[in-house]
Formats: C-alpha cells, sequence, structure tokens
C-alpha cells in the first residue's frame, strides 16, 4: 500500500512504554491482560533471523509462483495491484533505490512460513504464542513509502522488524468512537475511513480529538499491537518484517470462527458488501492474498 510522504494530523503524538527485554509471565501480566501496548527493543536481538534475513536471502529462496502485490492505501482507498514473479519481486527491491515506492508494490500479509517452512525455526514469536491458543504468522516484504492505513486487528499482535524501519500510530479502543469506522470487509480486520495522508477534516473533524501514539521500530525490535487497538504503519526503508496475530480461546470462537464463516459466505458471493479483499484479475474474482 503506497502513499505520499505523511503529513503529520497531531502537533505532539504520545509514546508507549518501552521495555529493552520482558518474561512470558511479566509479558501476560502487564501487557496482554491489560490490552496494553509495548515496544519491546532486545527479544528479538539473538533471532537467527537477524543475521540471515536480507532481500538477497529472500531472493535467493526457490519460490516458483506469481505474487499479489498492494499499491496505494487499499483499506482506504481503491487499491490497485500489480502480479509478479516472487522472485522477480525480491531481486527489484533489493536493487531498487528508496525512490522506487510506487512502481510495483506490497508483498503484505505473505503466509511466510507455509512458503518457505524451514524458516520458522529462525524467528520466536512465542512471547504470545504461547499464550494463546490460535496463531497466524504473516510476513510483510516491501520497499519504503508502503503504507496500511489505520484499521484493528481483532486478535493480539506482534511485529518484529527484521530489516528497515517502519513508523506505527495507534489509538486506543476507548477513541473508536473518534475512528469513523469503514463499511468495507475484510477478514479479521475493520478499517477506518480516515486516509491520514490525504486527510479531509470536513469529512472527518472528529479524528483530531483521538489520542494517537508514534513510535519507530528498527530492526531487532518487536511492537506488541493488543486486540482493538488502531494502527497504521508505514514503512520507512525497505522493510522486512514479521507478524503473528493471535487468539485465545475466546477470541477464536467469538472473533476467528464467526470472521471465517462470514468470509466463505463472502468469497461465494452470498455475502455481498464493499471489501477490500477481492480484486479482479485476468476477469475473474479472486482474494488479493490468495496466491500469497
Amino acid at each position: 500500500m503506497i502513499a505520499a510522504e505523511t503529513m503529520p494530523l497531531a502537533d505532539t503524538y504520545s509514546e508507549i512504554a518501552a521495555v529493552d527485554t520482558v518474561s512470558p509471565e511479566e509479558f501476560k501480566r502487564k501487557y496482554i491482560k491489560t490490552n496494553t501496548p509495548v515496544l519491546m527493543r532486545k527479544v528479538t536481538t539473538n533471532w537467527p533471523a537477524m543475521k540471515k534475513w536480507s532481500f538477497d536471502f529472500f531472493a535467493n529462496l526457490p519460490l516458483e509462483k506469481k505474487v499479489y502485490l498492494e499499491k496505494n492505501n487499499v483499506l482506504q482507498q481503491q487499491g490497485q495491484y500489480d502480479v509478479m514473479d516472487y522472485r522477480d519481486y525480491v531481486r527489484w527491491i533489493a536493487n531498487s533505490s528508496e525512490n522506487d515506492a510506487n512502481r510495483h508494490g506490497y508483498l503484505s500479509v505473505f503466509r511466510i512460513f507455509r512458503a518457505f517452512p524451514e524458516l520458522e525455526k529462525d524467528v520466536d514469536l512465542s512471547l504470545l504464542a504461547q499464550h494463546k491458543l490460535k496463531n497466524t504468522a504473516s510476513g510483510w516484504i516491501g520497499p519504503a513509502g508502503t503504507v496500511t492505513g489505520y484499521h484493528v486487528d481483532w486478535g493480539d499482535n506482534v511485529l518484529a522488524q527484521i530489516c528497515g524501519r517502519k513508523e506505527v500510530r495507534l489509538v486506543a479502543p476507548h477513541d473508536t468512537k473518534y475512528m469513523y469506522v469503514s463499511p468495507r470487509f475484510d477478514q479479521g480486520t475493520t478499517a477506518s475511513q480516515i486516509d491520514v495522508d490525504n486527510f479531509d477534516e470536513a469529512r472527518f473533524p472528529l479524528f483530531k480529538k483521538a489520542k494517537q501514539y508514534r513510535v519507530i521500530i528498527h530492526p531487532g525490535e518487536m511492537l506488541f499491537i493488543p486486540r482493538g487497538w488502531w494502527h497504521y504503519v508505514r514503512s520507512l526503508d525497505k522493510s522486512i518484517s514479521v507478524s503473528n496475530i493471535s487468539y485465545d480461546a475466546k477470541g477464536f470462537v467469538v472473533d476467528l470462527l464467526s470472521q471465517r464463516v462470514k468470509q466463505l459466505l463472502h468469497d461465494i458471493g452470498l455475502y455481498r458488501v464493499p471489501c477490500t479483499c477481492h480484486i479482479v484479475h485476468d476477469g475473474k474474482r479472486v482474494r488479493r492474498n490468495i496466491s500469497n
């Protein structure tokens, strides 16, 4: 999802809590149970991925398939898409300048461990996963300038940065009344209508009442984004990230299964609503991340 240079909408942004490391028990007690975001600066320091993973590394992995690439801000704009051979795309990023963001797009929600099962041992997402019933890991690979607009995920989420930096803005659940919930459907996600990079104050005057938090995630850092927190993510550099969205037993039934049923009905055309999850490719309506 690509956007122009972002303009700040607040005079100041609040800071979230930050720690170097945290034990699993403390993480559960202080952050999961209290639904509190936290930046962890050294939790991923010893991951093999921090030494191994790079754009050249991913370009040399054997994956002979095409992937859908998101262009523009899919959640708030009429997103465009590119389809490209996986290895050609990653080679392009490896060799691109930082000014090439609009050329191809963003490999988002990439089922990285389905494509490369051997890489799962290079990361350790157990800090969150051990406390949950269901976990879904995804990779995020793209050039500088990619944007995922404000949305909420209905599971707890950790975002670990491997290469490059990302800016993340957050708004707490109690400020949802200022976020102008979008009627467009996307599985497991609720989007805001607000495009902060092209902000229309006349349409969304209450947004400035929302308290925004802002953090820059550097390589080797992990951010915990609790269930229901609105977040906006922008890549400041060429970027490789991995995330894990996790559900406890209640969330598995109430959030995940209900969303899966709704997605199934939507995919077969029985739940027809505007969405962010489908594109038309070669004349066929397909899920935008089905090949990822």
